[in-house]
């Protein structure tokens, strides 16, 4: 585990293909953006949650897609699948179309190469879904709490004064939290 989070993106989405693990990295690396992005693309027709939804979707199948090879760089190449997924959604919204209809096959070739097939999205709903079930049984409420905060974008100092804590405690939990993670992550590889 500690040989996989010494290894750039780069090297993480070209063994995410095969190794779950690898691609957990990758994603918790990159959920923050996901955040950030499901936010600014948000509006009173999209949900920032749909778009998250959908932003994480679109960060597997960057993983999938990566070509070392192009020369681009995997930050820049994940951010723009999912600010071109979310646009697309957002537009899309806009024009009184329903959120839940996917993308058609020549659209969908604008975002990812990746074929997005209802199986694949099960399965990615499915990893994430039981993910967040064996963090939620591993983490004290103080640490889910604090990482739930922080996920969302919030400082760690404003995250303190959320949680009526000091920043050093909001620190030390995330620091347990992690360390949990790493090893749920360790466990379902």
């Amino acid at each position: 585990m500690n040989e996989l989070n010494s290894k750039t993106d780069e090297e993480l989405a070209v063994l995410g293909k095969n190794d779950k693990t690898a691609a957990a990295i990758l994603i918790s690396r990159y959920s923050r953006l996901v955040f950030i992005k499901s936010e600014i693309y948000a509006n009173s027709d999209t949900d920032s949650d749909d778009l998250h939804q959908e932003g994480m979707i679109s960060l597997l199948k960057a993983i999938e897609a990566f070509d070392v090879k192009k020369g681009v760089k995997f930050s820049t190449f994940a951010e723009v699948c999912i600010v071109n997924r979310m646009r697309t959604l957002t537009k899309r919204s806009a024009k009184s179309t329903s959120f839940g209809e996917r993308i058609d096959d020549e659209e969908a070739a604008d975002v990812l190469s990746v074929e997005e097939t209802p199986e694949s999205i099960y399965f990615y709903k499915e990893f994430f879904s039981e993910l967040w079930k064996d963090i939620c049984s591993v983490l004290s409420l103080t640490e889910l709490n604090v990482l739930t905060h922080c996920v969302q974008g919030l400082s760690y100092k404003k995250t303190a004064e959320k949680l009526g804590m000091t920043e050093k405690s909001v620190d030390n939990a995330m620091q347990r939290a992690r360390r949990k993670i790493r090893t749920i992550m360790h466990d379902t590889n």
